[in-house]
């Protein structure tokens, strides 16, 4: 089977809410990928993976192709609403940028399956290049507030676009070399340096 960017696109999941038994199928669905590929990927490996039966597993999908269109579609969606939340509810503009920031870090952690690029790389890069936008977009949404501090404090519009941006594709760099402790520290510490910036050049303003 061969994967493309546009079959990716048409990705949708069960018209049925998540139900535990979908949730099963997916998670289970994303191991069976990192351990097998997706050309080697068969519908029984997605039932042992997940431990679902195979009524369960046809009750909602009637072939691997719709499995995967829901797999890449539940990724998504699963990082658009987490990182909206990670700063909700948080008035400090800089905390919920740091909030935003360690949330990322957990979810590529959490989320990434081991040598995706080895088994399927295809697949992978597919699904990253037809939904950067909806990432980006989502740290745009999550960082509003912050954006329009960091506004008020520079006296001038930040490239929120380019902003966002950056975080996307230095997260997405670490699928490819993996992060150090190192750099999860400079990375969750990130929020206390854009405080540090904006006040120098807001100082330097004045």
């Amino acid at each position: 089977m061969k994967l493309t960017d546009a079959r990716i696109d048409e990705a949708a999941l069960p018209e049925a809410e998540l139900s535990p038994s979908v949730i099963r199928i997916l998670s289970g669905a994303l191991d069976a990928i990192a351990a097998r590929g997706t050309k080697r990927l068969s519908m029984s490996d997605i039932i042992d993976a997940s431990g679902v039966s195979r009524g369960t597993l046809y009750r909602y999908f009637s072939n691997k192709d719709q499995v995967l269109a829901a797999v890449a579609e539940f990724v998504c969606t699963g990082f658009e609403s987490g990182i909206r939340e990670a700063g909700k509810g948080i008035d400090d503009p800089i905390e919920r940028l740091r909030a935003v920031m360690q949330f990322y870090d957990r979810y590529t952690d959490e989320n990434s399956p081991g040598r995706i690029f080895e088994v399927e790389p295809a697949f992978h890069l597919a699904f990253f290049r037809s939904r950067f936008g909806r990432y980006k977009q989502a740290v745009l949404d999550a960082l509003d507030p912050t954006f329009d501090y960091l506004d008020r404090l520079l006296g001038e519009p930040l490239q929120r676009d380019a902003f966002a941006e950056l975080l996307v594709r230095t997260q997405l760099s670490t699928l490819l070399i993996p992060a150090d402790n190192e750099w999860k520290q400079l990375w969750n510490g990130s929020a206390d340096r854009v405080r540090k910036w904006a006040l120098t050049i807001a100082a330097a303003r004045n």
